[in-house]
């Protein structure tokens, strides 16, 4: 095993110095720019780049690409919701490029499951107060007005409980642990508590306290959060007694090189990765993209708890 440093400004003098040396395969590099870059000269030795060309860019037949890719996490939070027979949803996601690409990829896995996004809302993450929005994307503010109107016309004092829109049965909250502990007690006070919500992994920080701010929403992990693989909960162990000031936050890279290391040898003796990995359960699409899986669990009364399978596997974009 050879280690190169591909952060540099020019990844493909990494590459080469790997080729050079006799490398058989290639893992890496991770950032979106310098995979481009290798993706242009990849030659006969086996790559897995450790993030996402965009859609449709050509690559070589022995050039394969893996990544923790916030698209993947959309995909499945509306299979998960299609699976429970849920189709019309509302959508919150921050206002910046990680929101948008949740957003972008969300709504079109939401309409291939036959079901519609009715609305959304892209918030803003210096913000603390979402009351506004909430009541708009809820049409709350819709009937506040028609109690004045009806109160107003009869001329008489109402007694009035708002009421939410009746026409969605889900939502989707793509946001942190941070923005998720201050959103969802407002949706839940805001008559939405009801509704099933589906998160990204994200919203899930090892270790945090102070879970019962989220107590209802559902998300995906990988494994090796969620301990659902032994070889998992082994490695935790093992990392947090080598290294326990840095185990916590880097939990999912860890487990991103274990899996990286796995598909590597399935590619070099031709097998094509599918397989059960620290990430999620792992599978290749004809573009030659390692996509995951992940178990999902729910927040309750300040813990998790893990739910049952759908077994659903999201389409991959093309």
């Amino acid at each position: 095993i050879l280690l190169l440093d591909a952060s540099g400004p020019v990844a493909t003098s990494a590459y080469q110095a790997a080729i050079d040396a006799g490398a058989g395969v290639i893992v890496g590099p991770l950032l979106k720019q310098a995979v481009a870059e290798i993706a242009a000269i990849a030659g006969p030795v086996t790559t897995l780049a450790l993030n996402f060309l965009e859609p449709g860019a050509p690559t070589a037949p022995n050039f394969y690409q893996y990544s923790l890719a916030p698209e993947d996490e959309a995909r499945q939070a509306a299979a998960r919701a299609a699976a429970e027979g849920q189709s019309r949803a509302l959508a919150l996601a921050p206002d910046n490029e990680w929101g948008r690409r949740m957003l972008g990829a969300f709504i079109p896995a939401v309409e291939a499951q036959g079901g519609t996004v009715a609305d959304y809302y892209l918030y803003d993450t210096a913000e603390t107060d979402f009351t506004a929005p909430i009541q708009r994307l809820l049409r709350l503010d819709e009937s506040r007005a028609r109690h004045r109107e009806l109160a107003a016309n009869l001329g008489v004092s109402l007694g009035f409980e708002p009421r939410r829109r009746d026409d969605v049965d889900f939502i989707f909250l793509a946001a942190n642990v941070a923005h998720g502990r201050l959103i969802w007690p407002q949706l839940r006070f805001l008559y939405a508590g009801d509704l099933p919500t589906y998160a990204p992994s994200a919203i899930n920080q090892p270790g945090a306290r102070g879970n019962s701010d989220l107590d209802g929403v559902r998300f995906a992990d990988a494994p090796l959060l969620l301990g659902t693989e032994s070889q998992g909960v082994a490695l935790a162990g093992t990392l947090a007694t080598r290294w326990p000031a840095n185990t916590v936050g880097l939990l999912r890279f860890y487990a991103m090189g274990f899996d990286a290391y796995a598909l590597a040898r399935d590619i070099a003796e031709g097998i094509t990765p599918e397989r059960p990995g620290l990430t999620g359960r792992l599978w290749t699409d004809p573009q030659r993209r390692v996509h995951r899986d992940m178990p999902w669990a729910q927040f309750r009364d300040g813990g998790i708890v893990l739910l049952p399978s759908t077994a659903t596997t999201p389409a991959a974009s093309p």
